[in-house]
């Protein structure tokens, strides 16, 4: 079942407005968040799925109410087509769903595929309300990448928790690091901070 409308025309889609007019297309936004995504993602070899994450997140705001939201309209949830295309193009994106459901809210419960409903907050209960149509028509301005599971993956229900929760986490700095760059007209920066190496030494020595 088709549960959101596609349409042809992206261009006039924007992802933020600036506080002196300046404006960011989702377009934009989409593939500068997928960028930095895709470089956190590389320490455990999950570039590809750093890059569809960033691609995905947003792509929510390609919608007439979220537009309107932009301009002082109603709050309007975006993350929700997102988390539902990458499940629409794959059912084993369940993982791609849940970062990209919760990179405002915080990972959602999953809850459960047979019993939630559409007026459920888990993320299958969002899954189905999207699919019922549910959620604002939108677009897809930039295609995305095809899915594939996290190296790891499937092994177990703890490394699969802790492998969602990095991909999670580096998609919500991406996004905000995204934004903030271009918010503070591109000189926001951060520190590269310590490797992996070090931090897992301090730990040890801390646990020690």
């Amino acid at each position: 079942m088709e549960a959101c409308k596609r349409f042809e025309n992206t261009t006039a889609y924007l992802a933020h407005i600036a506080e002196d007019g300046r404006e960011q297309t989702i377009q934009d936004h989409l593939k500068g968040t997928a960028e930095l995504c895709m470089r956190f993602a590389r320490s455990f070899d999950a570039e590809h799925q750093g890059t569809l994450l960033g691609l995905s997140h947003d792509i929510g705001k390609c919608s007439a109410p979220f537009q309107e939201r932009l301009r002082g309209g109603k709050i309007v949830d975006h993350s929700t087509a997102g988390a539902y295309s990458c499940v629409e193009a794959d059912p084993n994106a369940i993982w791609a769903a849940c970062c990209v459901a919760g990179h405002h809210g915080g990972l959602p419960d999953v809850g459960n595929l047979r019993n939630d409903t559409p007026d459920d907050a888990t993320l299958f209960g969002r899954l189905k309300r999207a699919y019922s149509g549910g959620i604002p028509p939108y677009e897809i301005p930039i295609p995305l990448p095809a899915s594939a599971l996290p190296k790891g993956y499937g092994q177990n229900a703890l490394t699969d928790s802790f492998i969602i929760r990095m991909l999670y986490s580096c998609l919500v700095d991406a996004d905000y690091l995204d934004t903030e760059r271009f918010m503070s007209g591109g000189t926001a920066e951060r520190a590269t901070g310590e490797e992996i190496s070090v931090l897992l030494h301090k730990l040890e020595q801390y646990i020690a």
